[in-house]
């Protein structure tokens, strides 16, 4: 498998390492910048993580063992080059010694320069980052999180380290848990990637499971660990900025990362990563906006919050592209509650196309520090090990002519007085580790002074509330140190400062205890921010402390727009709906159903949550709510809610008055009551209802209910009139011809494929995307598969007819006699770079020329309605199939030959097509849209939306072919295609 599978991406070339005295000249930095090396080969190889401790040391995780842990076998591979392994590797000591390597690096003299290095933990296997606090060193080794002791803190271990937590996945050890991080609340953060899974055990907790990219984080002292926030990209980076805000790069284009809400769900590629581990979410964030460079990746990320540089960085997103090897300069602008992101210069770039920085971050002299993996290899999706596993750099950026420097000395050695006032310090990374420090020593009697400016808060000057540092840093330490009471949590209620008063919130939420008047509080404040934190400490609260702070949210009528703060209030309500007399008591409060949030937000979603256990305590709970307002558009919100619960699942018995109100909604969707008693299964309505269907006088909403419902629940007797509709053989408007034609999936019967095949060449035309449906109605099962090929091969029908996503769905059957026939229909799959292509290729790189501005833009317009907008969206026009191409290099010419000429050489992160299997022998080809533990939802390549059930789902995999066609501008003249290209690049 190895040997045979073909690599994709960046992979390794022939050209050779760029000395590092030499690579310093490659680069081009931003006006009035430096750069310096700080370490590099022989003595530093594969940086992956820096971070440094309270001496000021840096330390280094080297990550030599990449790609595969040592002493584990492969069993398997999946279609994402996820490994299956025969066993779980031992912790360090035990088992088989790996090539990774903790080195730590000194300033001995301090004059600002790191003059020694030394390797304190060797042997380690996939270690992705490293810690050190609390009494020792803390290493990230998937799937252990490990503590070495160090109590002098001589940076050598005490002994064999001790397993704090466990059950990291290492299926991809480019995406495992990575990225540890001291939390100014004294925990430890990280997160994981995108395509490994978590079983992951404390001392304390057991067994918490998840899939794919998430944020997490583990308590030492009290050894809990939790997910603190879901979704994202390839989370390989954490920052968390100066006022406790959690976020990630990605791996992807269009943003800089993720800004994480605590207790939230975020968007991923669901078809690859998994789903929620809420499967009642119902609904994510998306990634930060992005005005600019909206190229792959921003996977690192960092925030600068330090005096070295000039106030014109100050909270500027650096942002680390390894794939065009360059440092990105962002400006985060608030958009609501979350941010938008604006890019300005770029800090770095080289000509060095070995430049790989995986890494930044700003050291306790203010100074940014990038690790450079170096390497001519960048893409993981090969398993060959030819890394060029010898090089490596650290650097060090700063302002020219500048002397970077930590001229505190040893904060541990410090007194609690003096690290008191180290809370005002301009860099954040001395506020926030004279926080830790002061919390790890447990020195109480420092309580009061912490919390005196949090007391005078009244006696500040209106002009430097907002301005006083450390205040939040405060919060935390009082926290650490024990000392955050309820009734100083009140007080800081009453703070002037917004982050004071969300950090208290988020703190005493963390203990799962509410402060005294929090809900008056809550009703009263005026900060976004702080009510999203609020919604946020709602899920963690007794439900009877948390409904009084829900409700008085939801008074907040102009937050129903926000784009975070309505789902955080969903989910805290949703956290609370298994204690029913507690929703009962939210529901009865006075203007719930008035509210914007409950109207836009948690209606629908409420109904459908009670539904989704299809159970009676469920569904008269349903019906509760349902009798709870008599307000006729929320009562229409509630049932949609109720609807939407059951798509693709069978309607259960209701209770007599849900039941009468939902059919009075089916009513007004132009249903009759003989699809409410079929979705119940009342006895006597089958006959009935396949009666209204064969007659043309039946409504056509009424008629497209029940070729749905006979879609969702087959039944024999309604396959003849669906056929009659689907053939054009009864009156039937497009719409519902098409919608016939593919309810006719779910139906086993081999009369249908020689029904759908013989009106090809009448009633199921090319008009109206009825032969396309008809073709991907024919692709879902083998047999009919051959049915439509032989009509190819017997000259009925043209190659040229099918639609690129049904030969995409036809070329991936393991059967071996399709196969053939596909072959003997289409041509064999040509490589990205046979001979065909590289031709191809060629000839539109002769007609479009260096010009892309030769063509006529309007004309463009039109060729690229004809070619594109099926598929992709561009200056507003076009479809959401694959991705959008606003952002890409669309001024570069041969990005859009080689896209165009050999669309499957890349396929972009979310848009990969995926075949869905059931159980009854139908599939399914498109984009995994979302996915939960009770169903998949399928986007078409014609839009259409197929809901398959979790349990009817045999396999699920990814196509490694792009949707896009072969030879998408063979048919083309020349002018077209140069037409096509000035309207792709207009504006570039």
């Amino acid at each position: 498998f190895m040997q045979a599978f073909n690599g994709r991406g960046v992979m390794a070339d022939d050209s050779r390492p760029t000395p590092v005295t030499d690579a310093i000249g490659k680069f081009r930095l931003r006006d009035g910048l430096e750069i310096n090396v700080v370490a590099s080969e022989p003595a530093i190889s594969q940086p992956l993580h820096l971070s440094w401790d309270s001496q000021g040391r840096m330390w280094v995780v080297q990550y030599r063992q990449y790609q595969f842990p040592a002493g584990l076998k492969v069993v398997r591979y999946d279609q994402h080059l996820r490994a299956v392994f025969d066993r779980v590797p031992e912790p360090p000591p035990d088992g088989v010694r790996g090539s990774d390597v903790i080195s730590v690096l000194s300033d001995s003299d301090g004059d600002g320069v790191y003059d020694s290095q030394r390797d304190v933990i060797e042997g380690l296997n996939i270690a992705s980052s490293v810690q050190v606090g609390r009494g020792g060193i803390w290493v990230l080794n998937p799937p252990y999180l490990l503590f070495y002791p160090d109590t002098d803190r001589d940076a050598i271990p005490d002994g064999d380290p001790e397993v704090h937590l466990s059950g990291f996945g290492l299926q991809d050890t480019h995406s495992v848990a990575n990225n540890l991080t001291w939390g100014p609340d004294g925990w430890l953060y990280g997160c994981n990637g995108s395509t490994t899974t978590g079983d992951v055990s404390s001392a304390v907790t057991k067994g918490v499971r998840f899939e794919g990219q998430c944020v997490w984080r583990y308590e030492p002292s009290s050894k809990r660990f939790e997910i603190y926030a879901e979704g994202g990209g390839n989370n390989f980076s954490l920052e968390i900025d100066a006022k406790g805000r959690v976020f990630s790069g990605n791996n992807g284009g269009n943003t800089r990362g993720w800004y994480f809400p605590q207790g939230s769900y975020s968007h991923k590629n669901w078809g690859k990563h998994g789903p929620l581990t809420n499967s009642h979410a119902y609904g994510f964030f998306r990634s930060m906006p992005l005005q600019g460079d909206s190229r792959r990746f921003a996977q690192a990320f960092c925030i600068y919050e330090s005096n070295l540089f000039p106030n014109e960085y100050r909270e500027r997103i650096i942002a680390p592209n390894s794939l065009h090897n360059l440092v990105w300069c962002s400006r985060r602008v608030p958009d609501g509650s979350t941010f938008q992101t604006v890019d300005e210069d770029n800090l770095v770039d080289s000509e060095d196309h070995w430049f790989r920085p995986v890494y930044a971050g700003v050291g306790p002299d203010g100074a940014v520090y990038l690790a450079d993996w170096y390497d001519s290899r960048l893409s993981h999706v090969s398993p060959l090990d030819d890394w060029h596993k010898t090089s490596g750099r650290v650097y060090r950026l700063q302002p020219e002519g500048s002397l970077p420097r930590f001229e505190l000395g040893d904060l541990a050695s410090k007194s609690s007085a003096e690290l008191v006032t180290f809370l005002g310090h301009p860099r954040r990374w001395v506020r926030r580790r004279a926080s830790l420090e002061l919390g790890w020593r447990s020195d109480v009697a420092i309580a009061e002074e912490l919390a005196r400016p949090l007391r005078a808060a009244r006696d500040l000057r209106p002009d430097s509330r907002n301005q006083m540092l450390g205040l939040g840093e405060r919060v935390c330490t009082l926290s650490m140190l024990g000392c955050l009471s309820p009734g100083l949590a009140a007080e800081c209620l009453d703070h002037p400062n917004a982050d004071v008063r969300r950090w208290a919130v988020r703190l005493m939420g963390d203990r799962h205890q509410t402060i005294p008047g929090f809900a008056a509080r809550a009703a009263a404040e005026h900060s976004l921010e702080v009510r999203c934190q609020m919604a946020s400490s709602a899920k963690r609260l007794r439900s009877n402390d948390a409904i009084p702070v829900i409700a008085a949210l939801l008074r907040h009528d102009a937050d129903a727009t926000d784009p975070h703060l309505p789902l955080l209030v969903w989910w805290a309500v949703e956290s609370h709906c298994n204690d029913w007399p507690a929703i009962q008591h939210l529901v009865k409060t006075k203007g719930f159903w008035q509210r914007s949030i409950t109207r836009q937000t948690l209606a629908g979603r409420l109904m459908k949550r009670f539904a989704s256990g299809d159970d009676e305590l469920g569904l008269r709970r349903c019906e509760w709510v349902l009798q709870s307002t008599q307000d006729e558009h929320v009562r229409r919100i509630l049932l949609a809610g109720l609807h939407e619960a059951f798509q693709g699942r069978t309607l259960p018995p209701l209770p007599i008055g849900l039941q009468n109100a939902y059919a009075e909604y089916l009513e007004g969707l132009g249903g009759a009551p003989i699809v409410i008693a079929l979705r119940t299964g009342a006895a006597d309505a089958v006959p009935d209802a396949l009666e209204s269907l064969a007659s043309h006088r039946t409504a056509e909403a009424t008629r497209m209910l029940l070729v749905d419902h006979f879609a969702e629940q087959p039944d024999t007797a309604a396959l003849k009139p669906l056929l009659a509709l689907a053939t054009g053989r009864s009156s039937a408007s497009p719409p519902l011809q098409r919608l016939a034609i593919t309810a006719l999936a779910a139906y086993q019967d081999d009369g249908i494929a020689d029904s759908l095949v013989a009106a090809m060449g009448s009633r199921i035309g090319r008009e109206h995307d009825l032969r396309a449906t008809a073709m991907r109605t024919l692709a879902g099962r083998v047999e009919w598969s051959h049915r439509l090929l032989d009509e190819c091969l017997q000259w009925r029908l043209k190659p040229r007819d099918f639609p690129a996503d049904v030969v995409q769905q036809l070329r991936a059957s393991e059967e071996v006699a399709l196969s053939q026939k596909v072959q003997r229909v289409f041509g064999a799959t040509l490589a990205a770079t046979a001979p065909e292509r590289v031709h191809e290729m060629k000839r539109v790189q002769k007609i479009v020329g260096t010009d892309l501005q030769r063509g006529d833009h309007d004309a463009g317009a039109i060729q690229f309605r004809k070619r594109c907008a099926t598929c992709h969206k561009l200056f507003g026009e076009g479809g959401q199939l694959g991705p959008p191409l606003d952002g890409y290099e669309r001024g570069n010419a041969l990005f859009w030959i080689n896209s165009l000429a050999a669309p499957s050489m890349e396929i972009r992160e979310g848009y990969q097509t995926f075949l869905v299997l059931t159980v009854d022998g139908r599939s399914f080809s498109g984009r995994i849209e979302s996915q939960t533990d009770q169903q998949v939802h399928v986007r078409m390549a014609d839009d259409r939306l197929v809901i398959v059930q979790r349990d009817e789902v045999e396999t699920m995999r990814a196509l490694n072919t792009s949707l896009m066609p072969d030879n998408l501008l063979l048919d083309a003249t020349d002018q077209e295609i140069r037409d096509l290209f000035a309207y792709l690049s207009l504006g570039a």
